[in-house]
């Protein structure tokens, strides 16, 4: 199905902005079906994810280095001064447009030790400046994350665990997926230039599967290990044994749904039944 005929049967409406979308009750009320299968995806079920707003100190991003690796995708927030003359134009807010949802749990990680493994179950609206008009290559989406602060060992562990839990729900919900070694966009200055690095070692795994006809493979989720490069850029430690290591699992809401939507028709009643009673 093309991204005209999601529109025309009633699925997505055009906003004029490329990689933006309005979205349909019918799309809506599939992603609320997705969001409670995530909650129970994991090992233990959770009763939600803490929503973010789409916005985030633009301080926070820098810390996190973001901005020395994306910078093309980055958006930031620009503002006229209160009293201040049109004609000398807007000027920096300090703010950014979140570019995930992950990044504002840190903060309440910063500068102290745990005494235990953290976890954290977030979502919320993100942008990035796409410049591409790919179906499902959205500039405004919506992530369901979970997160794990903790040692390197363990770290690494939950994020395998999520791997097979992605693929076993996935699997449950009829999008076929192949689960691919990629790069993660969490390192500072030097990480476009760390991919060969990236993928020896295996850092994060990507979750794809079609969300089109002409679609040759999208990302629709991720499983990602940091290493220790959070806990470095946050000032985060763990039980003694020095920075803390982080990883996490990541799900683009809008680019499941249009997962499902290519997999099974734009038709509910013709849905396989097991995913008919998850979403």
């Amino acid at each position: 199905m093309t991204a005209y005929e999601r529109t025309q049967r009633g699925w997505t409406a055009p906003t004029g902005l490329p990689g933006a979308l309005g979205l349909s009750p019918r799309f809506e009320a599939v992603v609320a079906g997705l969001q409670k299968a995530l909650d129970t995806a994991g090992a233990v079920p959770s009763p939600g994810p803490v929503w973010y707003p789409p916005v985030v100190p633009q301080e926070l991003l820098e810390r996190a280095e973001y901005a020395e690796s994306f910078p093309h995708l980055l958006g930031t927030v620009h503002a006229l001064a209160e009293g201040s003359d049109r004609a000398e134009g807007p000027s920096s807010s300090g703010v950014a447009l979140a570019p995930a949802a992950c990044y504002s749990v840190y903060p309440s990680f910063a500068d102290r030790e745990l005494t235990e493994a953290e976890h954290r179950d977030v979502a919320g609206y993100c942008y990035r400046h796409e410049a591409t008009t790919e179906p499902g290559r959205f500039r405004s989406f919506r992530m369901r994350e979970f997160v794990r602060v903790g040692d390197a060992g363990t770290t690494v562990d939950w994020r395998d665990e999520w791997i097979a839990r992605g693929e076993a729900l996935f699997s449950r919900l009829g999008v076929k997926v192949s689960v691919q070694s990629a790069t993660d966009p969490f390192f500072g200055p030097g990480g476009r230039f760390m991919r060969a690095s990236q993928l020896e070692q295996s850092l994060k795994y990507e979750f794809v599967a079609k969300v089109a006809d002409d679609d040759e493979g999208t990302a629709i989720a991720s499983a990602n290990y940091h290493k220790d490069h959070l806990g470095a850029r946050f000032g985060i430690t763990y039980a003694g044994q020095g920075t803390a290591h982080s990883a996490c699992t990541a799900f683009g809401l809008e680019r499941v749904v249009l997962a499902l939507v290519h997999a099974h028709g734009d038709d509910r009643a013709n849905w396989p039944s097991l995913t008919q009673e998850t979403i």
